[in-house]
C-alpha cells in the first residue's frame, strides 16, 4: 500500500505512535477515529515534523460511489490530514499520486499531493465549531461529490488553506480588459503591509521614487473546468503550464523586455522593477456561467536580470539614469528556453471600481444613469460616497462653498482637504472610488457665472435623475421650475435638530413637483401628532469671528446614520414611479419612524399672472369639513405657501370652522375664537413657511359653486385686508361631488369667471 502512496508522505518528517502526534486537534481526531466511531475511516499510520510542529495522519477513507463515476475515484482513497500546534487550518491532501482534477482543490507547490477544499468557511468561523466528527463527514462528502461529478461551482475561487501564499497584489480590472495593447500598470508595497503589492496605472503616477514591480497581464484561451492548481515555483515550470492555455510566456518576455531596454529613466524603471504576471484564466462551468480565475507570480529577479537570462538583454553600468541599465543584443538567439529562475504565488485582488460595488451591493449590473447632485455639504457628500461605493450613477456635482474645519465633524472629506472647493473635494473621492471622471461646478446654482451657465444648463438637461442635497428652499423650488423632460428629482434634506431625514421625490408622472411634495411635507408636519416639533432646533454654534456664522448641533454619528437612510430611501425612491413624501425621525433610543404620505394629483388654476395649486388630498379635506355640517354651510380659514417672486400660491390646509362661527341652511359667517393663535402655531411650526392664504366656505345641498353677492363682497374685504401685504385675497368654494372653485382677487387679478374683481 504503502509504494502507492504519493513520494511526499514518506519524506515528511518521522513516524510515530498515532497518540504521540504534537497538536491538540490532531490527538482528538486520532481519539474519534480509533474509538470506531468514524464509519468506513481507518487510521494507517502518522508522522511529525522533526520539531514537533506538524503532524500528518494517514487515513483510508470508503467512498460511497455512483456506478458512473464523473470522477477516478476509488472505493478507497488514502487521504492525509497535517495539523499544526499555531491553530493552522488542518490540510487535507489526497495521498494517490495520479488521483484526479477536479474542482474545489487548492493549490500546492508541485511536489506536494493535491490539497481537498473541504470546506469554504474562513478557518476563523470554521474553528469555532470544530469536531472530528464533523472533519471526517466532510472528507468523505468531498470525496463522494467528486465522483458524482457535483463539485460544480465554477465560479467560486481557489482559496489556499494550508500552503498560503506570501503575497497579494491589487489589479485595477480595467487593465485586464481584452483590447489591445494592455495599459502599463506599476506596482509598489506599502510600508505598513509588506505582502500587499498596490498597482496603479503608469500615466496617472509620477515616478519620482521607482515602483518594485511591473505588471504583464496575461489570458490564457477560454476552457472549460480546467484550472491551475500547481502553483508552479519556477519561470519554466509556469511557462509550462500556460502553454497549455495557449500563452507563449517565453515569446511575451521576451518582446516585453526588449522593448524596455534602454539607458532612458523610464527603461531604467521598469527593468530595475520585479515582474509581476497576473494571468487570466477565463473558466466556463457546464451549466454555461462563465468566470475568470486570476492567478499571480511574482519574480525574485528584475525585469532586466529575467532578460539578461533569456539572452535578449545585456547589463550595462555606465551609471545612465537613475539604476541599472540595460541594453538589446544585437543578433540574440530566439528559442534558447525559459530561465528556471524561481516565482512566488500571489493572490489577486481586484481593485475597486463600480462593477466590483454593484455586485457587493446585490446589484445585477451597475447603475449608470447620469445624476446631478446639488449640494456638496455634510448630507450631500456622505450620500455621493455612499451610493458610489454601491457602483451607481455617472456623477456632475454643483456646489458653490469651501471646506471649512467645521464642516468635517460631519462631512465625507477629510481634514486634508481643507480649504478646497466642496466640490472639488467630492469629485476626487468619488473618482477615486469609480475610476472614472467626475464632472463637477463650483458655482451657486441660483445664479452660475456667465462662464460655467451654458455647460451647467446643459448637464441639468442631459440628466436623468436629480438630487437636492443643498438644504434650501430657494434650490429646490428652482430645480422644480426647471424643464423636465425625463429626469426624475427628488429633494432630501435633514430637519433642522438632525433628528429626521426628509425626502421628497417626484415620480414618474411629471404633473407632481418638488414645489407640490413641498406644500404636501407641510401639510403632514400640521397634522401629524409625532411632528409637532420637527423644525424646531436649538441655537446652533460659531464657527468664526462672526456673530451670525453658526452652524446647528448634529453629531456625526447621527448625520451619519440619516445619511445611510436617505441614500438607501433615493434608490428605494427611484424603483417606484410614485411620488412621495417620506420623513424617518429618530427615537431616543435610537429606533427609527416612518412617516409617509404617497404625491397627491394637483390642479394648477392660473388667475391672472398668479398659478393657484392644491391637490386632492385637500379637496378631500374640505369636503370631509363640509360633510360634517351638511345641511348647514360651514367654512374656515386657509394655509398655504405663497411666493410672491414665482407669483404661486400652494395651499397646504383648510382649518375647521372655529367656535364661535355661526352656520345655517343658507348662510355662514367665520367666528375668530382662538383663530389668531392657530393660524401663529401653525406658523410658527413651519418654520413661517405657512401663512394665511385666504378663506373657504361651502354651499348647500344641490346649489351652484359660483360665488354669491356675499361671497363676492367677502372676497373685496379680504382683498383690502391682504393688499398692503403685496398678495392676492384667495377664496375657495366646496359644493358637492367634491367640487371647489377657488377666487383669487387683487388689482388687475382677474376671476376663474373672467369678470374683474
Amino acid at each position: 500500500m504503502t509504494a502507492l502512496l504519493h513520494p511526499w508522505w514518506p519524506g515528511f518528517g518521522q513516524p510515530v505512535a498515532s497518540d504521540a502526534v504534537t497538536p491538540d486537534v490532531a490527538r482528538t481526531v486520532v481519539a474519534y477515529v480509533i474509538s470506531g466511531r468514524a464509519p468506513a475511516v481507518t487510521l494507517v499510520d502518522a508522522r511529525q515534523s522533526d520539531d514537533g510542529t506538524l503532524a500528518a495522519l494517514h487515513l483510508d477513507i470508503e467512498v460511497e460511489r455512483p456506478q458512473d463515476l464523473a470522477a477516478s475515484i476509488r472505493g478507497v482513497e488514502p487521504v492525509a490530514v497535517v495539523f499544526g500546534t499555531s491553530g493552522e487550518q488542518p490540510a487535507v491532501l489526497a495521498l494517490r499520486p495520479d488521483f484526479p482534477e477536479t474542482m474545489h482543490q487548492n493549490w500546492t507547490p508541485e511536489d506536494t499531493p493535491r490539497a481537498l477544499c473541504i470546506d469554504d468557511r474562513p478557518w476563523a468561523e470554521a474553528r469555532l465549531t470544530f469536531t472530528p466528527a464533523d472533519f471526517i463527514r466532510r472528507i468523505q462528502l468531498w470525496l463522494a461529490k467528486a465522483a458524482r461529478g457535483e463539485l460544480h461551482d465554477t465560479a467560486q475561487p481557489l482559496e489556499p488553506l494550508f500552503f498560503g501564499n506570501p503575497a497579494a497584489i491589487i489589479i485595477q480590472a480595467d487593465a485586464l480588459k481584452d483590447g489591445g495593447s494592455p495599459a502599463e500598470l506599476v506596482g509598489h508595497i506599502r510600508s505598513e503591509h509588506e505582502t500587499i503589492i498596490v498597482t496603479e496605472f503608469a500615466d496617472r503616477v509620477g515616478h519620482a521614487a521607482a515602483p518594485g514591480f511591473v505588471v504583464v497581464p496575461l489570458r490564457a484561451n477560454p476552457q472549460g473546468m480546467q484550472r491551475l492548481q500547481r502553483a508552479p515555483a519556477t519561470l519554466d515550470a509556469l511557462a509550462l503550464h500556460l502553454r497549455e492555455g495557449g500563452i507563449d510566456l517565453e515569446a511575451v518576455l521576451r518582446n516585453r523586455v526588449t522593448d524596455w531596454a534602454g539607458l532612458g529613466a523610464e527603461a531604467v524603471r521598469r527593468l530595475n522593477a520585479r515582474l509581476a504576471l497576473v494571468v487570466t484564466f477565463p473558466v466556463t462551468g457546464a451549466d454555461g456561467r462563465q468566470a475568470d480565475d486570476l492567478r499571480a507570480f511574482i519574480t525574485q529577479d528584475t525585469a532586466g536580470d529575467v532578460g539578461v537570462a533569456l539572452g535578449v538583454l545585456g547589463s550595462n553600468n555606465s551609471d545612465v539614469g537613475s539604476g541599472k541599465a540595460y541594453v538589446r543584443i544585437i543578433g540574440a538567439a530566439t528559442g534558447s528556453g525559459i530561465p528556471a529562475l524561481p516565482v512566488s504565488p500571489a493572490d489577486v485582488h481586484l481593485g475597486f471600481d463600480r462593477s466590483v460595488g454593484a455586485a457587493v451591493s446585490g446589484q445585477a449590473q451597475p447603475d449608470m444613469r447620469r445624476c446631478v447632485l446639488v449640494g456638496a455639504g455634510s448630507l450631500g457628500s456622505q450620500l455621493a460616497i455612499n451610493l458610489a461605493r454601491e457602483g451607481r450613477f455617472q456623477w456632475t456635482i454643483v456646489d458653490h462653498d469651501s471646506l471649512l474645519p467645521h464642516n468635517l465633524a460631519r462631512h465625507a472629506l477629510f481634514p486634508v482637504d481643507a480649504g478646497m472647493s466642496k466640490v472639488l473635494g467630492l469629485a476626487r473621492r468619488v473618482d477615486a472610488l469609480l475610476g472614472e471622471p467626475v464632472t463637477f461646478f463650483q458655482a451657486n446654482i441660483l445664479r452660475p457665472p456667465e462662464t460655467l451657465k451654458e455647460k451647467l444648463d446643459a448637464s441639468i438637461a442631459d440628466a436623468e435623475i436629480i438630487i437636492d442635497a443643498a438644504a434650501s428652499v430657494a434650490v429646490s423650488r428652482h430645480l422644480a421650475d426647471l424643464p423636465r423632460p425625463g429626469a426624475r428629482r427628488l429633494s432630501v434634506f435633514f430637519n433642522p435638530a438632525g433628528t429626521a431625514v426628509v425626502l421628497l421625490a417626484e415620480g414618474a408622472d411629471p404633473d407632481i413637483t418638488l414645489r407640490d411634495l413641498e406644500a404636501q411635507y407641510h401639510r403632514l408636519i400640521q397634522t401629524d401628532p409625532q411632528l409637532a416639533t420637527h423644525l424646531q432646533a436649538e441655537a446652533g454654534i460659531r464657527y468664526s469671528g462672526s456673530c451670525r456664522v453658526a452652524t446647528n448641533r448634529i453629531p456625526a454619528a447621527r448625520a451619519a446614520l440619516l445619511s445611510a437612510i436617505a441614500s438607501q430611501a433615493i434608490t428605494d425612491a427611484l424603483s417606484a414611479p410614485q411620488a412621495a413624501v417620506r420623513i424617518w425621525t429618530l427615537g431616543d433610543n435610537h429606533t427609527v419612524s416612518l412617516t409617509e404620505q404617497a404625491g397627491s394629483a394637483v390642479r394648477r388654476i392660473a388667475l391672472g399672472d398668479w398659478t393657484v395649486t392644491y391637490d386632492q388630498a385637500l379637496a378631500g379635506q374640505i369636503d370631509a369639513l363640509r360633510a360634517e355640517r351638511l345641511p348647514h354651510e360651514t367654512g374656515g380659514v386657509l394655509l398655504g405657501i405663497t411666493d410672491t417672486s414665482r407669483r404661486s400660491i400652494h395651499v397646504v390646509l383648510a382649518l375647521p370652522a372655529p367656535q364661535d362661527s355661526t352656520g345655517s341652511v343658507t348662510a355662514f359667517e367665520r367666528g375668530v375664537s382662538g383663530l389668531a393663535t392657530t393660524v401663529a402655531a401653525a406658523a410658527e411650526r413651519s418654520l413661517h413657511q405657512v401663512r394665511y392664504v385666504g378663506e373657504w366656505h361651502s354651499h348647500p345641498r344641490c346649489s351652484s359653486t359660483r360665488p354669491s353677492a356675499t361671497d363676492i363682497r367677502q372676497l373685496c374685504w379680504l382683498t383690502d385686508e391682504l393688499e398692503s401685504e403685496g398678495v392676492p385675497a384667495l377664496m375657495a368654494i366646496a359644493g358637492d361631488d367634491g367640487q371647489l372653485s377657488v377666487l383669487l382677487a387683487g388689482r388687475g387679478i382677474l376671476t376663474p369667471n373672467g369678470d374683474a374683481a
